[in-house]
């Protein structure tokens, strides 16, 4: 004769079950080797910059100023012909692509006491995992100069171990003296290539007729750029919870109805014995 105990050790198993198939799931880790990615938007003037702005500016200074050795004036229609805007910046981003610098390089270069960048701010903007790591920062830099005006743009490095990385070159853009409310903004999302970890920012300003490094900041120049805690989107883990539902055509049933028939089969068959 057959033990009572085992139809009601399949009816337990059966109704368990279900319990077994609720599983966690979550992205996996992401080499630290994955390659530099970030999309950055710019912001001047609490507006998306144009650098049309610029554009304008710079052909009046080219005027007045020693004009870049790529500038030619066409005699025949009086128009001061350069690179386009565009050329431009795909030149210089091709060049600092991929262009990393130790803090000892960044010091070694001779800057030009006409320039300056005066203060900087970072804000972090997006955590989505809640680990205390963003994704997403803005950094906003005002930089002066001796001059009434002059014509500049910025190179952003991220980096740890006073190691640093080109993440964004800016579009050109004007100077104006010691104007305090001509701060430029740049808004990054990070995508990949950076794990979880304390990052410093790096600011580098250039002349945009002789391509010269004339200022920086550092973290060791503003604390307000060192120590932020960041991570790339590839590292933002985002947890979900897998829950399978088992239906019947008569209805769904609990786990406590399950061990309730099963409890009543076995007493049933126990009475018989």
């Amino acid at each position: 004769m057959k033990s009572p105990i085992q139809p009601f050790a399949k009816f337990c198993l059966l109704a368990v079950l279900p319990c077994s198939l609720i599983t966690t799931s979550y992205a996996d880790p992401v080499s630290s080797n994955d390659p530099v990615s970030v999309e950055s938007t710019e912001y001047r003037y609490g507006a998306v910059y144009s650098p049309a702005e610029a554009s304008t500016k710079a052909a009046i200074n080219a005027t007045t100023k020693n004009a870049s050795t790529s500038a030619i004036n066409d005699t025949k229609t009086g128009v001061l012909e350069s690179p386009s805007l565009a050329e431009k910046k795909a030149k210089r981003e091709s060049l600092f692509s991929g262009t990393s610098k130790s803090y000892a390089e960044a010091q070694s270069t001779t800057l030009l006491p006409d320039y300056w960048i005066y203060d900087s701010w970072v804000s972090l903007d997006t955590d989505i995992d809640y680990d205390g790591y963003y994704s997403e920062f803005t950094v906003e830099f005002d930089a002066d100069t001796a001059y009434d005006s002059a014509l500049v743009y910025g190179v952003i490095y991220l980096g740890r171990n006073d190691r640093y990385e080109a993440i964004h070159v800016t579009s050109e853009f004007v100077l104006y003296g010691e104007d305090s409310s001509d701060a430029f903004v740049v808004e990054s999302r990070l995508l990949s290539g950076f794990p979880a970890a304390d990052y410093d920012v790096l600011i580098e300003l250039y002349d945009a007729y002789s391509e010269q490094l004339v200022a920086f900041s550092d973290g060791y120049d503003d604390a307000d750029l060192a120590y932020l805690s960041l991570e790339s989107d590839n590292h933002e883990y985002i947890y979900e919870d897998t829950v399978i539902v088992v239906e019947e055509h008569g209805g769904s049933t609990t786990i406590f109805g399950l061990l309730f028939i099963a409890f009543t089969l076995v007493a049933r068959r126990l009475a018989r014995h």
